[in-house]
């Protein structure tokens, strides 16, 4: 957000008195007959379909505040930057999010021409606690980017629940359905991503067993959760919910196009396999060695990725992955200080690609795509093994 909007914001806040920021220990001001009217405010959540992009594969979702009568009308929502630099830092876990405010004309337009849906829930708020939410979200806007970014607990989901809460002051009360309390992050994740097997692919990747935790509701919510969570939510001992119906009707998500992550690599794996084939019974020699080394560079560039996350990222969900079983660098450096050994390393790191393998229907981090990736890698270990020696 630009600094004239957030002026223009401040300055219309102030007119609504009770909305605007205070300095600590001045009383606030006491509310007008007229802003408790109930429709001098209306609150609502705004949920945004998912997409491609592998920082929205769940969505997106904002708070928008109206004021008819002053003629306000924003939303509100948690951002981090998405370019580049803005990706390291997020993989690194050193990226701050922060809430900003936007016109909503503008923030539905974005959207819109984003070829994205946006649906739209009021939410039952007294009109004493949509001033209060009002003045709690303008003093996050304030604030600026100043919270550790995480995309399972500090989010743009967890972050307006969080707030939510406070303007409520911790009155908003999770009720739990039985079939949540074995629901995880990642199960949330795949169910929202069921569209996008290619950002599924990604996430998979770097998203070790810290997702896999059966934590409380309110810490596992995603944009496509967080209403029906809501409607089921109450304020404080009342029977009163917190979302009446949804404005308008969600939109379907987009049908997945192209190759898929298991077809590729099932493509790849046959290849790959034929030219193993070809090499044993016709001596094939330039294709194998140049199969050899587009495994060896890929193999060691995701292994490089990986081992940086898992020892250097603070990002949430990265102190263990998985898939280090199969992608490291010991393999490499073994072959290259050891050469005596190097049939003994073919042999345990075709071992350990069985192993994951063998482990994908019990651990949920292995998933199928990522198991035929590593297949590919069977067909040149085993050659040397089976064939070569024996000759």
């Amino acid at each position: 957000m630009g600094r004239p909007l957030y002026i223009t914001i401040c300055i219309a806040a102030w007119l609504l008195l009770p909305l605007t920021t205070r300095a600590e220990g001045q009383p606030a001001p006491v509310a007008t007959d007229d802003m408790l009217r109930d429709d001098y405010i209306q609150a609502s959540l705004l949920v945004i379909s998912p997409s491609a992009e592998v920082y929205s594969l769940v969505g997106h979702c904002a708070l928008r505040l109206e004021c008819p009568s002053k003629q306000m009308d924003y939303c509100f929502t948690f951002e981090t930057s998405t370019d580049t630099q803005g990706l390291v830092s997020f993989l690194m876990g050193t990226a701050k999010g922060g809430f900003l405010a936007s016109k909503t004309s503008d923030y539905l337009q974005a959207y819109g021409e984003a070829g994205r849906g946006v649906t739209a829930y009021a939410l039952s708020l007294t009109p004493q606690e949509e001033l209060h939410l009002w003045q709690t979200v303008d003093q996050e806007v304030g604030r600026g980017f100043c919270h550790p970014y995480g995309y399972l607990h500090t989010q743009c989901t967890s972050m307006i629940a969080a707030l939510l809460s406070r303007a409520l002051h911790g009155d908003l009360v999770y009720h739990e359905p039985a079939e949540a309390n074995a629901t995880t992050f990642r199960d949330v994740m795949l169910t929202a991503a069921d569209s996008y097997p290619w950002s599924t692919f990604f996430w998979q990747l770097i998203l070790g067993p810290d997702g896999d935790d059966t934590t409380p509701l309110a810490h596992k919510l995603s944009p496509q959760t967080l209403p029906e969570a809501w409607q089921r939510a109450t304020i404080g001992d009342s029977n009163r919910h917190l979302i009446v119906a949804a404005t308008t009707a969600p939109p379907q998500a987009a049908p997945s196009n192209g190759l898929t992550p298991v077809v590729l690599f099932m493509l790849l794996l046959i290849v790959i396999t034929a030219i193993t084939i070809g090499q044993w019974l016709c001596a094939w020699r330039l294709l194998p060695k140049l199969t050899d080394a587009l495994l060896l560079v890929s193999h060691t560039l995701v292994s490089l990725f990986l081992g940086c996350m898992v020892l250097f990222s603070r990002q949430e969900g990265t102190s263990w992955n998985w898939y280090l079983l199969v992608f490291n660098l010991l393999p490499l450096a073994l072959w290259l200080a050891l050469p005596a050994w190097r049939i003994h390393i073919l042999g345990g790191t075709l071992a350990l690609v069985a192993l994951q393998l063998l482990l994908t229907p019990f651990i949920p981090q292995l998933d199928l795509p990522h198991g035929m990736a590593s297949a590919c890698l069977v067909p040149r270990l085993a050659f040397p093994l089976f064939v070569n020696n024996k000759q």
